[in-house]
């Protein structure tokens, strides 16, 4: 069975004011734009996600929501994860071996650099720092979600914002 990950950053978001905590950064009016120009982009492609687990920072909340929201799925696939806000890839990494096997396609939504980190360790390909709004789009081929490792998945897509504005 194939299994696809998707690996996203939150989507771009304001400066951080003096005195307020990190979670509470809320996305920018372009932000709001991209994560709605990614779920627009998922409906088109037909992809339909068995489960999207997300940051619990209000502005990976909302990139989540956004992208449900335009690419017309339900809600309820969304599972807010409070150690995705501050996870390393060895943490990223454990949630993703421990996936439900009837899952095909997930979507993960974090932070960077953890997210750009995890797409370069699971596909060994060159992507840098992911931007904000950037969705890292990996395929294993017939591996149960335990079994990926280090190298196992191919980078099918790196979709940045400021390229889906045209996509069809």
């Amino acid at each position: 069975m194939l299994r696809f990950l998707y690996l996203m950053r939150h989507a771009q978001s304001v400066d951080k004011h003096l005195n307020q905590h990190d979670k509470e950064r809320e996305l920018t009016t372009q932000g709001v734009n991209d994560a709605l120009s990614v779920g627009s982009y998922l409906y088109r492609q037909k992809i339909n996600f068995d489960l999207i687990l997300s940051s619990t920072a209000i502005r990976a909340k909302h990139t989540a929501e956004l992208v449900v929201d335009a690419s017309k799925m339900m809600p309820d696939k969304i599972q807010f994860e409070e150690e995705l806000f501050t996870a390393s890839v060895r943490t990223f990494f454990a949630v993703v071996n421990q996936l439900d096997d009837t899952f095909s396609h997930v979507m993960c939504i974090g932070h960077n650099p953890v997210i750009s980190y995890l797409a370069e360790y699971l596909t060994k390909a060159e992507i840098g720092d992911m931007p904000p709004g950037g969705l890292a789009i990996i395929q294993f081929n017939g591996q149960h979600w335990k079994e990926i490792n280090q190298g196992s998945g191919e980078l099918i897509n790196l979709l940045l914002p400021e390229n889906l504005k045209d996509a069809k």
